[in-house]
């Protein structure tokens, strides 16, 4: 079970693999093989860019039902 604020309304690629313990490369596998969440690119002080993956409260609880917790 999952419990979060109702005010949030987008998580980031991190705090969806804490919530529900998937690591990151079978998140960002599954959520563009799924076609969910979003890229977000921000600008790092050196310059690049930098691709973060941006999760709706939606996706966060399609990925929970879906995708079991990593064990590795």
């Amino acid at each position: 079970m999952l419990t979060i604020k109702s005010s949030q309304k987008l998580f980031t690629e991190d705090e969806v693999a804490g919530l529900t313990g998937i690591c990151l490369d079978h998140l960002r596998n599954f959520a563009r093989s799924r076609h969910l969440g979003f890229i977000a690119r921000a600008a790092e002080a050196a310059g690049a860019e930098a691709d973060k993956w941006l999760f709706t409260n939606s996706d966060l609880l399609v990925l929970a039902v879906l995708v079991e917790r990593c064990d590795h």
